[in-house]
């Protein structure tokens, strides 16, 4: 009987590591679980304004000659104050592209002061000013070379009449 126990003590063993690993797997499967969230729910920020962009989605896809004027005031604060950039972009996109199918045209600087632009206007605006002040500075520096050739020139033709 003794022997039988030491000749078998390995495989004792190779069934204890096998349960100790089979339950390492599982402490650790059920611990990954105890950080993920419960339910997955959507917020209704996200949801309204999802709702919004297909407001205003199925309001462009939906404009006629009659209903142009009406629907471009009723979509224009979502798009100047909610709309994001790509979202802006691609609805003014679609009032045009319907604008020139329908042989009407969007009224001129229609939501030009969107959120969504604000930044791009303001970097836009700085770089026409630098550009603006650098050739006001060119015009300058070139008709002061102007004003000196011009004196030089006249001294030079009173430097050989008086000889």
């Amino acid at each position: 009987n003794t022997i039988f126990l030491k000749n078998h003590s390995h495989i004792k063993i190779a069934i204890m590591v096998r349960i100790t690993t089979v339950a390492v797997i599982f402490a650790s499967l059920s611990g990954a679980n105890a950080f993920a969230p419960a339910t997955f729910r959507v917020k209704s920020s996200t949801s309204l304004e999802a709702s919004k962009m297909a407001e205003v989605r199925s309001a462009v896809d939906g404009l006629t000659k009659d209903n142009f004027s009406d629907t471009l005031t009723q979509i224009e604060p979502f798009l100047t104050q909610e709309a994001g950039a790509t979202i802006y972009k691609k609805s003014l996109r679609r009032i045009v592209r319907a604008a020139k199918h329908l042989g009407t045209e969007v009224p001129e600087g229609y939501a030009k002061e969107a959120k969504a632009t604000e930044k791009k206007r303001v970097k836009q605006d700085e770089f026409i000013k630098v550009k603006e002040e650098e050739r006001m500075a060119a015009e300058a520096e070139a008709a002061e070379a102007a004003a000196e050739a011009a004196e030089a020139e006249a001294a030079e033709e009173e430097a050989p009449a008086e000889e």
